[in-house]
């Protein structure tokens, strides 16, 4: 699965193309599908100069925010449930009566742990909504 930068969409497998926009992820490739870097002005192997367009560059900085938005939030969501389990072994041995409480205080941990695992997808639509600005302000300068 493959995300693309220029449409934001999603292309399930392991594509060479965008089913969307059609630009190439990553790399140009010539008619032959002969992988050639993005810098080539012609293709490497068999010389054609009719190249895709590749995909806009991911930022540096995507693949490191990505990791640690993805494992802070999923380390202290760990933290906080152990504690809320532990809790709540204490408090069924101490006082059955308060499993009721109990049961109600683990329902957001449940909602946390949703929204956690949705990370990958409002993460994907900000940097495509920065990307989105930046083409903007650089055709503005363009005109």
């Amino acid at each position: 699965m493959k995300f693309c930068f220029n449409c934001n969409r999603i292309t399930p497998g392991n594509p060479w193309f965008c089913n969307s926009c059609g630009r190439s992820f990553d790399w140009k490739l010539c008619p032959r599908r002969h992988m050639n870097p993005r810098t080539a002005e012609a293709c490497s192997q068999c010389g054609s100069r009719d190249l895709s367009t590749p995909q806009p560059r991911r930022p540096a900085w995507a693949p490191l925010l990505g990791f640690v938005l993805s494992i802070l939030p999923g380390a202290f969501l760990g933290l906080a449930s152990i504690t809320v389990l532990l809790a709540a072994i204490i408090g069924i041995l101490q006082r059955p009566d308060m499993i009721v409480a109990l049961v109600l205080l683990t329902i957001p941990f449940g909602i946390l742990w949703a929204m956690w695992t949705q990370i990958p997808a409002w993460y994907r639509t900000q940097i495509y909504k920065l990307l989105k600005r930046r083409r903007g302000r650089n055709d503005g300068e363009r005109e």
